[in-house]
């Protein structure tokens, strides 16, 4: 019996489902319950029988959460919003490492580098001593992926051959197009009633700016896939787009950098 666990950000959460369909050999899907999974595991239960679906009440304890199936995939969905915070997203995604290690036999880390911040990711997970195998989100040169925009464009070369092409530019993934509203809730989070009547005034563009530290987006490149609900996403890509007069233009993605990271455990827990 042998498992893949798998520590993702909250913004792969269409394209993990894809990635998960196209394995009949998976036997059993155990979903590490949180805030940020309650919507996976609503895409996981229209998708799948129930008998194939385990909620991990406790993951303290391997006997709580004991192998029954020759294919097991652990997943730990972690918030979107830890783009936020280069500290803690560092923190989050090596406590989850962490904690999944003893259920599983191999450790993918559905992330880029996300602006820099998990740069020094493999050697944090050394130094936490984590002694199952582990990856992350890696190009044909086992070179880290920049972010999610560059995993899912399908290479770094097609990333940055669109940001040479276009100046003042936004990625939309279809997470991105669903999650960005999280961004502004979570930094507008706990602040004093002067401020807040400051955010009250602002629109979109200039909430944006201040979270991200720019808005003058001329052009919006929208990254659709064909397992979306492609009218949903376009109306999404639209509708951001309208807060700051730009163009939208979009772009065929791909999943294949995820798919090539999963075949890759799955060789590497055969050993």
């Amino acid at each position: 019996m042998k498992r893949i666990g798998i520590v993702a950000c909250e913004i792969f959460e269409e394209e993990l489902l894809k990635l998960l369909s196209e394995y009949d050999i998976i036997n059993r899907i155990i979903l590490v319950p949180s805030d940020s999974s309650k919507e996976f595991q609503k895409m996981l239960e229209s998708k799948y029988n129930y008998e194939k679906i385990t909620i991990a009440r406790e993951l303290c304890s391997t006997r709580f959460l004991k192998r029954q199936a020759p294919l097991e995939v652990v997943i730990n969905i972690l918030p979107f919003a830890l783009h936020l915070y280069a500290e803690d997203i560092k923190k989050e995604v090596v406590n989850a490492a962490k904690e999944i290690e003893k259920h599983v036999d191999y450790i993918l880390l559905l992330y880029g580098l996300c602006g820099n911040a998990l740069g020094p990711i493999r050697e944090l997970l050394i130094n936490r001593k984590i002694r199952v195998p582990f990856d992350i989100l890696t190009n044909e040169k086992g070179e880290i992926m920049d972010d999610c925009i560059c995993a899912l464009i399908g290479s770094s070369e097609k990333y940055l051959k669109e940001l040479e092409e276009n100046t003042n530019i936004f990625f939309m993934t279809p997470g991105w197009a669903k999650l960005w509203p999280k961004l502004l809730e979570e930094k507008t989070r706990n602040i004093d009633s002067k401020k807040m009547a400051e955010l009250s005034e602002m629109n979109v563009k200039e909430k944006f700016r201040m979270v991200l530290g720019s808005s003058d987006y001329k052009k919006i490149v929208g990254i659709e896939f064909d397992f979306i609900d492609k009218a949903n996403f376009r109306d999404r890509c639209n509708e951001f787009a309208s807060h700051f007069n730009s163009d939208v233009i979009i772009k065929e993605g791909n999943i294949d950098i995820l798919r090539d990271s999963f075949e890759k455990a799955l060789k590497e827990i055969e050993k």
